[in-house]
């Protein structure tokens, strides 16, 4: 019995590998609802590490100044994963998460908060760029797409661990708590295997052969055909190295960034980030009955179960239908979420009736992107574009992607007191029914097709060799 648990463990450690790897996102995920917990000590001077209060502007950059180090952090993951490998550009985020957690622990002002957040930034960079790159490169063909989504449901475990804790203890003690992330990321990553594919760019067969055994779990005799897939895909892109100008020039690669930057930058105009960033703070104002704190945990919780059934749906269903039904879902839950707020702010009477409303709103909306929008973006960058081209492509899509998430998060609140907070979220629902068609027009089904498979559909071309479907 024992044996054959140790045996079938060995023949899933890409699962093994796709988890640990997103242990970083994790922390992603934790530094990306930092402020929620966190705005209200930074608030409270029995509480906050500073000897003033933040100002409304220092709030708003202690916000969204992570998006700036967010959109820096690809560009350079980019260039280490691409020279040095993935393995080592994912744990450089580690290192980023864990400065920025000395920085908040020794505290004196603003402006080293403003610092720490935009490590945190950098880190996220390279986590969201080089993790779905790592885990398309080491998963099979049938089930990329379910270990692919583990990024959103690894992003709302990170939501949760800080709706959770934050709360409810010290500034400086969550500091303490958010630290043991990346050091057990780093100590679990370091003992799992750089991907074939960088080993063959390098021109290392023996050690891509040994990698992709071990993730395999089986022999290379049994795995053949999948190595010399995976070679000449390697091999073909490197004749035919990427550059920026490849990007427009190549019609594979064209269609593959249009539809990866569409789908992220619709993502962030959905308006995901505010509400993950400040939900307690949006419960808040609503008056319910559930305090904000609660309220935050409801929501993580209901986030970290749609990702688990996305993770387990998404290959079986299809990225472009579950992306059309995530936006469709979207656009009604937010639509609901500005009713809410425009009766609120026309002063209608016994509004405490429908209370429900505004956590149901948001429950909704935070189920469907988690659904669709979240996970896919991410699976799909991971999967649309040539190995020659890849790390270029992931780190200009992931940068449109956080100076999107800049622009909305900074915009904000300001845009909220100049239009009323129910016509924000009509416009972030207007956003998501421009983002269903933008989906049905443009958007490719990959469902069960190997990489090769992918390019040829780009491309409208028959593909040249098959990789391994099993």
């Amino acid at each position: 019995m024992l044996q054959f648990v140790l045996n079938a463990i060995q023949r899933k450690r890409q699962y093994v590998a796709a988890l640990v790897a997103n242990l970083s996102i994790a922390c992603m995920g934790a530094s990306m609802a930092w402020t929620s917990p966190v705005e209200p000590k930074l608030n409270n001077l029995n509480e906050s590490p500073l000897s003033r209060i933040p100002t409304a502007s220092e709030l708003s950059w202690i916000g969204s100044i992570l998006t700036l180090g967010s959109l820096t952090g690809p560009a350079f993951a980019g260039i280490v994963a691409y020279r040095f490998g993935r393995k080592l550009a994912m744990l450089s985020s580690a290192v980023f998460f864990l400065l920025a957690y000395v920085l908040f622990l020794t505290a004196a002002s603003v402006i080293q908060i403003l610092v720490g957040r935009f490590l945190q930034g950098c880190g996220i960079g390279f986590a969201i760029t080089i993790t779905p790159l790592y885990v398309a490169e080491i998963a099979t063909a049938n089930r990329r797409g379910s270990l692919g989504s583990l990024v959103q449901t690894f992003i709302t475990l990170g939501l949760l661990f800080d709706y959770a804790i934050g709360p409810y203890v010290s500034y400086t003690a969550f500091q303490w708590i958010h630290m043991i992330l990346p050091i057990v990321f780093i100590l679990a990553f370091t003992q799992m295997p750089e991907t074939p594919q960088f080993f063959v760019s390098k021109g290392n067969y023996a050690a891509a052969a040994r990698s992709l055994s071990y993730i395999r779990g089986e022999p290379m005799s049994e795995l053949q055909h999948e190595f010399d897939s995976i070679q000449y895909s390697v091999e073909e892109s490197m004749r035919n190295r990427g550059s920026f100008r490849d990007l427009f020039r190549d019609h594979a690669n064209l269609r593959a960034l249009t539809i990866c930057t569409g789908v992220v930058i619709f993502q962030q105009l959905s308006g995901i980030n505010p509400v993950q960033f400040f939900t307690q703070t949006i419960f808040d104002k609503t008056g319910t009955g559930l305090r904000g704190d609660i309220s935050a945990i409801i929501l993580g919780i209901f986030q970290v179960v749609a990702s688990i059934v996305t993770a387990l749906i998404v290959d079986r269903v299809g990225r472009r239908p579950t992306l059309l039904i995530s936006a469709l879902g979207m656009c009604c839950a937010l639509f609901a979420l500005g009713v809410y707020f425009f009766l609120d702010a026309t002063g209608m009477e016994n509004l405490e009736q429908i209370s429900f409303l505004p956590v149901v709103s948001l429950v909704l909306f935070v189920v469907m992107f988690c659904t669709g929008f979240g996970p896919i973006a991410w699976v799909l960058l991971g999967e649309m574009f040539a190995p020659s081209i890849k790390s270029l492509a992931s780190s200009i899509v992931s940068s449109i992607c956080w100076l999107s998430s800049f622009f909305v998060l900074f915009y904000f609140t300001a845009l909220g007191e100049a239009v009323g907070t129910h016509w924000l979220f009509w416009i972030f629902a207007i956003c998501c029914a421009v983002g269903f068609v933008f989906t049905y027009v443009f958007v490719v089904e990959t469902k069960g097709l190997t990489l090769p498979d992918i390019q040829a559909r780009l491309n409208e071309t028959t593909p040249v060799i098959a990789g391994n479907k099993s």
